[in-house]
């Protein structure tokens, strides 16, 4: 019990600063007046990168990838590295436009990005339609965070699945109604400072039992099969190309498609700022999922046989390491969650208020007030979610932002590259891609190639055909 007890007091004094930087950031909100809702779009390169990578990391770096390495070994490796391929090519091209079409079109959302300059119907369509996606996918990522909290309270702690659930979630639930989208910023910094210390911490405690005891280690790892340390065991150059080349599209369309990633380069204090951003994310990115990736293969050698491989980070820590370093990665693992849910049901909320409530009286403080409520009550709605949802953390994780990049990163990217559109165009680019995902996933293709990128192409040809057969139509 005392061990707990110490581990506790060294995470809930990381849960205090947390906190207090959700406060400062309430403060700060309140003396800038009305051009709040993205900091007053004057974010540098630090918080851009480190905001965008820890919102980016979700709770799948600290269960899905630990449990990926454990069961399947070196190979899940190449999903990170798959990813830094679209990485490259997306920075290269994106979140420097993206940034100067916001300030152009003033745009805080992606549905008022991508309704910017047009009217009618149409328009009204597609600011409802994409609001909509968000919410309903964002809603099933959130959940997964949920899912992966549960199962970092319930293995440090011994509560039961519901109490963890509880726990966590209202959790961050309440700093997330608290600080707003400047406090999300905020805490992101803060967390990510926890996270490049933890994960250091954490491969280097796991891989001094895997020294101490190398004759166990090397059985246990022996009994993981001969392809464990093989990066594409039993594979094809087909099926290679296109793991490596699918999961490039969905990192592509994860970072034009995911509201709270796009916020913080819509956020940034101009579009060069903005690009010089690009390494800090990367880093922070591949660092910690790269960690923890390996974490997992070697705690395979060391603590064979964890009946949920996804829980293994919090197990190895409990079991074997001081309650002093086992509070620090309390507070990893609840920062890179939590950092995740916060920017999540922040930018969920100002969806939420800007595009599908009824279009009243508006004005800053009444705005203010709604993302507030629409944020806490959003939380609620998704803790009832995570208790219904089938699957573990990285199967609904990645199952909600392949879908959302099919149906959104299409139309952002003919949108922020500037390429012939109308409203009628973006609406089929939209459906098109998220239908076409669907139909994809529904057929079974999705375990050769990732239905974002099949969303995305067909996103952008749709956009192209109705372009060009409006145009005939009209000459």
């Amino acid at each position: 019990m005392a061990r707990i007890d110490i581990a506790s007091l060294v995470f809930l004094s990381t849960l205090a600063v947390t906190f207090g930087a959700a406060f400062f950031a309430r403060m700060r909100a309140s003396q800038n007046g009305p051009d709040e809702e993205l900091a007053g779009r004057r974010l540098n390169r630090w918080l851009i990168g480190l905001s965008a990578g820890t919102t980016g990391n979700s709770g799948f770096v600290v269960t899905g990838a630990v449990g990926l390495g454990y069961v399947g070994g070196a190979h899940w490796l190449m999903l990170a590295i798959s990813w830094l391929v679209g990485d490259l090519v997306y920075w290269s091209i994106f979140p420097a436009r993206l940034n100067r079409v916001a300030r152009e079109s003033r745009a805080i959302t992606l549905s008022d990005m991508l309704t910017s300059n047009l009217n009618g119907k149409a328009a009204q369509a597609i600011s409802f339609l994409v609001a909509a996606i968000l919410v309903a996918f964002l809603s099933t990522y959130t959940a997964a965070q949920w899912l992966a909290g549960k199962k970092f309270l319930s293995g440090m702690f011994s509560f039961s699945d519901y109490t963890a659930l509880l726990l966590f979630a209202g959790t961050i639930i309440l700093y997330s109604t608290l600080g707003g989208f400047r406090g999300s910023i905020y805490t992101d910094f803060v967390q990510a400072i926890i996270r490049i210390v933890g994960t250091a911490i954490a491969l280097a405690a796991v891989s001094w039992y895997a020294i101490a005891d190398s004759d166990s280690f090397y059985r246990n790892i022996a009994s993981a099969g001969p392809g464990f340390f093989e990066l594409f065991p039993d594979s094809t150059t087909t099926s290679i190309l296109g793991f490596i080349l699918g999961y490039a599209a969905a990192a592509v369309g994860f970072g034009l498609g995911q509201p709270q990633i796009v916020s913080r380069y819509m956020a940034g204090s101009s579009p060069e700022e903005t690009k010089r951003a690009m390494w800090i994310y990367i880093f922070f990115l591949q660092f910690t999922w790269l960690a923890m990736t390996a974490f997992g293969m070697i705690l395979r050698g060391v603590m064979p046989g964890i009946a949920d491989p996804e829980a293994g980070l919090s197990l190895f820590f409990r079991q074997n390491i001081t309650p002093v370093v086992t509070g620090i990665i309390f507070a990893d693992v609840f920062a890179t969650i939590a950092s995740t849910s916060n920017g999540i049901l922040v930018v969920m909320a100002q969806t939420f208020v800007r595009n599908i409530l009824p279009i009243g009286k508006k004005s800053a403080a009444s705005e203010k007030i709604k993302i507030t409520a629409v944020t806490f009550a959003l939380g609620l709605v998704t803790i009832g979610l995570s208790m219904l949802l089938p699957g573990n953390v990285f199967s609904i994780a990645i199952d909600s932002v392949s879908e959302i990049a099919a149906g959104l990163a299409g139309a952002v990217m003919i949108k922020v590259l500037g390429w012939r559109h109308t409203a009628g165009s973006l609406l089929v680019a939209i459906i098109g891609g998220i239908g076409s995902a669907l139909l994809w996933k529904a057929l079974g293709y999705d375990a050769i190639f990732n239905e974002a990128g099949v969303g995305m192409l067909a996103s952008i040809t749709g956009s192209w055909i109705y372009s060009r057969w409006t145009s005939a139509q009209t000459a």
